[in-house]
């Protein structure tokens, strides 16, 4: 009973995770339709979240604004974006009105009746806002939770390294780098990777002695990575360490047999102790507890393997920045975002990932779920994520999709003559058979995974 309760309220969370990050990403990119329609005052006759029959309705002036019951997109109806939609209706009232009101109503304007700049501005703005939105995410993001900061700078020394060959040992301290004080693990991290294959020296604290020690920063082979206490930092909702009765803050002493001394290893034996059950022994408050963990199998795109986990981060520190390097933060993550997924469009396209990591619906509502069960925070940074990826596919040059009407508006502008009201159905015809075909194949992906 208490299984299928868990897993009901695991399900709920997933949808209602999906639903957000659907409802703003489809949200935000239709009002860049809308908004920008309305500035050139062409009136916009329908605004719907979800396609199907309306759930909620509501009309505000020309608009007729909907919810409906089928969430999966939306879409924005600019008036005369169908092909010859204001002749015809000039037509009828010219039969039931005087000529002085058919003038009025020709004086309407529409979205074919608009300059090619305008129309594209409209489409290109649907794309336009979900990537600038991601920033605004970000900003409220990193200014309301602060930056996560490794704040351990004791060290661990691989041997046969750079640092080994240097005289660094293990639980030594870094103090400065090149003569600059470092505070936290992240400085020390960009400081090293800006003197690449450069000899600097290292300052150490060993034993309460100072020390400097001369290296050279080859990142490949630099062997040093901080030693971070086995104490637990947030803990995933419904994961293994928290069905435990883990809590954030404890401090692992023993897994099976074995005394743990650092974060990493720790999380060496969970990594290969995936469906394998661990006795964990923890210190809570001065009490000794203990309990049997099973990790569960987690795919690890970095290592491209299945590992072990049980849902628990290590411990990072909160540093709360200011507003002027909170945007500058945003807008070089958002731009790092933008790139990556860029490059792996690309990579795509070529063949160098496989076309079966694709993800659709479902792996996105898995995502969201789990990156809820992390926290708000981290289902805003998926929810960032999730917008930018909207707004780059939907600028692919299909028809159907906005890259596919710039496309077509650029070919009509070149021609100087618009495309009959028949070809552009069977353009859009086409290009929703395409649509049609990648949905199957994306959800056959999410399906088979």
């Amino acid at each position: 009973m208490g299984k299928r309760k868990g897993e009901k309220h695991s399900m709920l969370v997933t949808i209602l995770a999906f639903l957000f990050i659907l409802a703003f990403s489809v949200t935000i990119h239709e009002f860049g339709h809308f908004l920008i329609a309305k500035l050139f005052k062409i009136p916009v006759e329908k605004f719907s979240i979800g396609y199907g029959p309306p759930l909620i309705r509501k009309k505000i002036g020309e608009t007729d604004f909907r919810i409906a019951y089928f969430p999966l997109g939306g879409y924005v109806k600019i008036a005369g974006e169908d092909e010859g939609e204001i002749t015809q209706k000039n037509t009828e009232h010219t039969e039931k009105k005087s000529r002085e009101a058919t003038e009025e109503i020709r004086d309407v304007p529409g979205f074919y009746d608009a300059p090619i700049y305008k129309r594209v501005l409209i489409v290109l703005s649907g794309p336009l806002f979900n990537i600038v939105s991601a920033v605004f995410v970000f900003i409220a993001v990193i200014g309301i939770y602060g930056m996560l900061i490794n704040p351990y700078m004791r060290i661990e020394v691989e041997p046969d390294t750079a640092a080994d060959y240097a005289g660094l040992i293990t639980r030594d301290s870094i103090v400065s780098i090149s003569g600059l004080m470092v505070n936290d693990w992240d400085e020390a991290s960009e400081i090293l990777a800006a003197r690449e294959g450069k000899t600097i020296s290292i300052g150490l604290m060993r034993d309460r002695t100072y020390l400097e020690k001369e290296m050279l920063i080859k990142l490949d082979s630099l062997g040093i990575v901080p030693l971070v206490p086995p104490i637990l930092g947030s803990l995933k909702l419904d994961g293994p360490a928290q069905k435990a009765g883990m809590k954030t803050g404890i401090r692992i002493l023993q897994i099976d047999d074995v005394k743990i001394d650092s974060w990493n290893q720790m999380i060496e034996i969970v990594r290969e102790s995936r469906n394998i059950p661990l006795r964990f022994v923890w210190e809570e408050r001065g009490e000794i507890k203990e309990a049997e963990i099973t990790p569960v199998p987690f795919y690890d795109p970095l290592s491209e393997d299945t590992i072990g986990q049980i849902g628990a981060v290590m411990p990072l520190e909160r540093r709360h920045l200011p507003l002027t390097d909170v945007v500058s933060l945003s807008v070089q993550r958002s731009g790092e975002v933008l790139w990556l997924t860029l490059k792996t469009l690309y990579q795509l396209i070529v063949g160098r990932i496989s076309r079966r990591s694709i993800g659709g619906p479902i792996a996105i509502a898995q995502l969201s779920g789990e990156s809820a069960r992390w926290g708000f925070e981290n289902l805003l940074g998926l929810l960032a994520i999730i917008s930018i990826n909207l707004g780059l596919i939907n600028l692919f040059p299909i028809p159907a999709l906005d890259g596919g009407h710039v496309v077509i508006s650029m070919i009509e502008a070149t021609r100087k003559k618009r495309f009959s009201h028949r070809t552009r159905l069977i353009i859009q015809q086409v290009g929703y058979a395409i649509i049609l075909l990648l949905v199957i194949f994306i959800t056959f992906n999410d399906i088979t995974r």
